[in-house]
This record gives C-alpha cells, sequence and structure tokens, in this order.
C-alpha cells in the first residue's frame, strides 16, 4: 500500500488510511508471525499425542512381560525343590515309599 501525502492531511481520510494501515500490518504480523507458531503447535500436540500412545502401549506390553515374570519367579522355589528330589533319586539317596 502507498501511502500519498495529501490523503494524510484530510482528517477523516487519515483516519480511514490509519486504520487501514493498521490492520494490514496486523493481518500481515498474523500470517508470518502468528499463524506459523500455531501450526507447528499443533504439529507438536499431535506429534506428543502419538508418543503418549506409544508409551501407553509399551507400557500394557510390560506390565503383561512382568506378570509373565513374576508367575515364573513363583515357580522357581517348586522347580529348585523338585529338581533337588530327582537328584537325590537318582543318587540312589531317596526314599522310594514317600513318592
Amino acid at each position: 500500500m502507498e501511502l500519498k501525502l495529501d490523503e494524510v492531511k484530510g482528517g477523516h481520510n487519515g483516519d480511514e488510511l490509519f486504520q487501514q494501515m493498521l490492520k494490514d500490518i496486523m493481518t500481515g504480523l498474523r500470517k508470518k508471525m502468528v499463524q506459523p507458531v500455531l501450526e507447528e503447535n499443533r504439529k507438536l500436540a499431535s506429534s506428543l499425542e502419538q508418543f503418549r500412545e506409544e508409551d501407553r502401549a509399551a507400557i500394557t506390553e510390560l506390565l503383561q512381560r512382568l506378570e509373565v515374570l513374576e508367575n515364573k519367579i513363583q515357580q522357581v522355589p517348586l522347580v529348585i525343590l523338585a529338581a533337588l528330589r530327582d537328584a537325590i533319586n537318582q543318587a540312589g539317596g531317596g526314599n522310594k515309599d514317600a513318592q
């Protein structure tokens, strides 16, 4: 927009010109500065939500694996006792009546 000196001299026209210039400046600022930031924020929010979903899935998988591990750990004493019993029986020192 080109500024003409004779337009500025008139009171009412000067106000309209001033208003139009402010409007143009604000529109330009929004286009060049605010809009890109808003778009980047939207992208970041989308990425963050995707990461959260991936984290939830990973946590669910870890909890399932932890449950399997807990079950195996609970079985370890029985496995050890059974192995000891079998070793004693193979050595011939076990009581065959106890079986």
